[in-house]
């Protein structure tokens, strides 16, 4: 009888050990993948000249570095966009780390398909309101010579 119940304590305690681990790794990946998937549609829309992303996806007090130092408000950067003075082409990203902090998300990478062809190492900062992750803040900065 001490032999059954030292098993069922172990086999209970086992399978709540493993229920905690799946749930811990399904929800600790689900956020950085959401805003993985957001800065692809961002970036490929930009390549197209549709401003509807960028409009969704900046907050109204977005505060934007340009790679040449420029401060961006969220209507200069839709209108950058609708000018296609932002890309060239296909867009693409790599070297991509998304971090979350509760609500906030810091994202870093780099990005090529630029206008003149120069690859861009950025940080974005997103925010989760309304249940959405929205982008607050950016800061492109130039790739000279190499990575």
């Amino acid at each position: 009888m001490k032999q059954f119940l030292v098993i069922t304590f172990l086999a209970v305690a086992l399978s709540v050990l493993v229920f905690g681990q799946v749930t811990t790794k399904k929800s600790s990946s689900k956020p950085e993948d959401e805003i993985m998937k957001i800065e692809d549609q961002w970036v490929q829309s930009r390549a197209t000249k549709d401003p509807t992303v960028t409009r969704d996806l900046l907050t109204n007090d977005y505060l934007g570095g340009t790679p040449t130092g420029q401060a961006q408000t969220k209507q200069q950067f839709i209108d950058g966009v609708m000018a296609g003075a932002l890309f060239a082409g296909k867009a693409e990203q790599t070297d991509r780390k998304v971090r979350i902090y509760g609500d906030t998300a810091v994202s870093t990478g780099i990005v090529t398909g630029n206008v003149g062809g120069a690859k861009v190492r950025y940080i974005r900062v997103f925010v989760k309101r309304n249940n959405k992750w929205r982008l607050v803040a950016a800061q492109g900065t130039r790739i000279e010579g190499g990575q």
